[in-house]
C-alpha cells in the first residue's frame, strides 16, 4: 500500500504493510543542521506489518517501539513486532474514560449524536499536558544507543502527531519544519483513510462517515491547539519541555548532538 507513495514520498519507508510509517530524518533545521535519517520513525498501528517488513525495519536497525493506542485498540489489532524490538505500551489518548479511541466500535446511536470538531479540540488540547506516554517517549529519546525509536498509535496523526512534534521541537526544529511534519499526514495517510472511510460507507450513514473523514484528517487548526494549550499551560515550548516532559537544555543538548548532523 505504501509502497507506492514512498515513490512520491522519500520519507515514507517501502513497507507493504505499513501505515503512514515513515523516517522524521533529513529534515534541515534553521542552524543548517539535519535530522539524521534511520533513527526517529513515526507511525500507524503495526499489525499488518509483512515477514518481509519485519525483515526490513531489523536491518534499519529499529528497536525501541512506542505504542500509544488504548489496551482495547491494541486487542483488536496488536502490532506485528520484528526480531529484537523492545515494545513499550505508553497509552496516550487522554479522554481515554470518556471516549474510547475505537470510534468505529461505538454505538450507532452515539455516533449520531458525536460532535467531530468538539472531540479533536478537546483531543488536542489535552494531549500534550501532563501526559504520561511522552514522558516515556522522552526517556526513550535519552537511550538512543538502545536502537532507532518508531512511536505509533493507530493511523500516526493525533497521538503520534504531536509525540512527533515533540521530538521536532526538542531538536530545535521551527514550528514551520513541525507543522509541515504534521501537515504531511494528510498525503501519506491518504490511501489508507479512503481505506477506512470505504468500509465505514458501508454500514453507516452518510453523515457519520462525514465525520469520520473529518477525525482522520489533519489540520492546521489541530495542532495550534495543542501549541496554544501549552503556552497557556507554560507559557512556552521551552517550558513545557523542560516542566513537563523531562528535557532540559542539557538533555535537549544531548539529544541534538546524537540526532542531528
Amino acid at each position: 500500500m505504501t509502497t507506492t507513495l514512498f515513490l512520491s514520498h522519500p520519507s515514507l519507508l517501502p513497507l507493504n504493510g505499513g501505515i503512514n510509517f515513515r523516517d522524521l530524518g533529513n529534515k534541515t533545521l534553521n542552524n543548517g543542521t539535519r535530522i539524521k535519517p534511520g533513527v526517529l520513525f513515526r507511525s500507524g498501528s503495526l499489525d499488518r506489518l509483512t515477514e518481509n517488513d519485519q525483515a526490513f525495519l531489523v536491518d534499519q536497525n529499529l528497536l525501541q517501539v512506542i505504542d500509544y493506542r488504548d489496551s482495547s485498540e491494541i486487542m483488536d489489532k496488536p502490532d506485528r513486532i520484528w526480531n529484537g524490538a523492545h515494545y513499550h505500551h505508553a497509552p496516550a489518548n487522554p479522554l481515554s474514560k470518556e471516549v474510547d479511541a475505537n470510534l468505529d466500535k461505538l454505538d450507532k446511536e452515539i455516533l449520531e449524536q458525536f460532535d467531530a470538531k468538539i472531540f479533536m479540540s478537546r483531543l488536542y488540547e489535552l494531549l500534550p499536558i501532563n501526559n504520561p506516554a511522552y514522558k516515556t517517549l522522552a526517556t526513550l529519546l535519552q537511550q538512543p544507543e538502545k536502537g532507532g525509536i518508531v512511536q505509533h498509535c493507530a493511523v500516526g496523526k493525533d497521538r503520534t502527531g504531536v509525540g512527533s512534534a515533540l521530538v521536532l521541537f526538542a531538536l530545535g526544529a521551527d514550528l514551520d519544519t513541525v507543522m509541515e511534519d504534521y501537515l504531511l499526514t494528510n498525503i501519506t495517510l491518504a490511501p489508507y483513510r479512503d481505506y477506512l472511510l470505504n468500509e465505514h460507507a458501508k454500514m453507516m450513514s452518510e453523515s457519520v462517515v462525514e465525520k469520520f473523514a473529518y477525525v482522520y484528517s489533519v489540520k492546521e487548526e489541530f495542532l495550534l491547539t495543542a501549541l496554544n494549550s501549552i503556552n497557556q499551560h507554560y507559557g512556552s515550548i521551552d517550558i513545557w519541555l523542560e516542566k513537563d516532559i523531562g528535557l532540559n537544555i542539557a538533555a535537549r543538548e544531548k539529544l541534538q548532538a546524537y540526532f542531528l548532523e
